[in-house]
């Protein structure tokens, strides 16, 4: 009997902190922007990137490329 409430009971205070640790989560935490298009100019490369709410730029030199999504902060 004690042994398995016991049991419940890590099972529930197991439970009762991943609930609060996601509710907690940092406002500041990264989401992922997918690239929507890139432009050459001279000799910089301009790649735009897209989540739900915003736009992103990242400027590279000419000879690399864009990758296809990159970690923003939202």
């Amino acid at each position: 009997m004690i042994k398995k409430l016991m049991n419940r009971s890590i099972i529930l205070a197991s439970s009762l902190i991943f609930l609060a640790s996601s509710a907690l989560a940092s406002p500041q935490t990264a989401v992922t922007a997918q690239l929507i298009k890139s432009e050459t100019e001279g000799s910089m490369l301009i790649c735009e990137y897209r989540t739900m709410k915003q736009v992103h730029f990242k400027v590279l030199f000419a000879n690399q490329s864009c990758p296809l999504a990159i970690q923003v902060e939202h």
